[in-house]
């Protein structure tokens, strides 16, 4: 009987040692590559996490610019975005560009000249989808163009 209970308890101890383990692994931020953010890609759409008038405000101005969602944002080895819209020669291009930061960090500059970046976590980056998340808590939703 003894035997028997000690088991039970090893058994216990063996998976609770495992749950934990897991768990743990779970939870690490798994590691990005980067190099999958070059390419034209598209925002799809804008979340706020939390309630604010302020964010309202930008999903309000996304929203009621037509072509904000039309404009494709090409992503270059050398650091720069191109945002234009698609099948457009004519207008003028605008040039942003990015540099990695910390792990998952992204930095955006407006110009190329500016001095200060936004700093903007990447929560996911895969060959499809890129989903950015702002200082003041906006998810960015990007959708490769094929």
């Amino acid at each position: 009987m003894k035997k028997l209970i000690l088991a039970v308890i090893l058994v216990a101890a063996v998976g609770g040692i495992a749950y934990y383990l897991l768990q743990k692994k779970k939870q690490e931020n798994p590691i990005i590559n980067k190099e999958l953010v070059i390419g034209k890609w598209k925002i799809d759409s804008l979340v706020t996490t939390k309630d604010s008038t302020k964010d309202g405000l930008a999903l309000l101005l996304f929203a009621m610019d037509s072509t904000a969602k039309k404009q494709v944002y090409d992503f270059q080895t050398n650091g720069q975005v191109i945002v234009s819209l698609p099948n457009d020669t004519l207008s003028k291009k605008d040039t942003s560009s990015f540099a990695w930061g910390k792990e998952k960090e992204l930095l955006w500059k407006e110009k190329h000249a500016d001095s200060t970046a936004e700093s903007l976590t990447v929560i996911k980056l895969d060959k499809k989808d890129l989903v950015l998340l702002s200082a003041d808590s906006i998810l960015i939703y990007f959708k490769k163009v094929k």
